[in-house]
């Protein structure tokens, strides 16, 4: 149990790691208009695009996934970069 808390907790910080790269990468854009939520979505769908292997499908959906599931706290980062 204390090994799979341990593993959890490095994935977890590198998620969190990866995601604050995405939305510096997305605060770089001059303009974004609308839902700021939405349009990082969005970004992020398309930043991932690029990468043609199956395996890299799955983890964009899990990433994605990621992010929805933690709407709130990604939106309270998107406003505070």
């Amino acid at each position: 149990m204390v090994e799979f808390l341990i593993e959890w907790d490095i994935r977890f910080n590198k998620m969190e790691n990866f995601l604050d790269k995405l939305i510096t990468e997305f605060k770089k854009i001059k303009r974004v208009r609308g839902d700021l939520f939405l349009n990082f979505v969005s970004f992020v769908n398309l930043y991932l695009t690029g990468m043609d292997d199956d395996k890299y499908k799955d983890i964009k959906k899990n990433i994605l996934q990621y992010i929805v599931a933690n709407k709130e706290t990604i939106t309270m980062k998107l406003i505070q970069y």
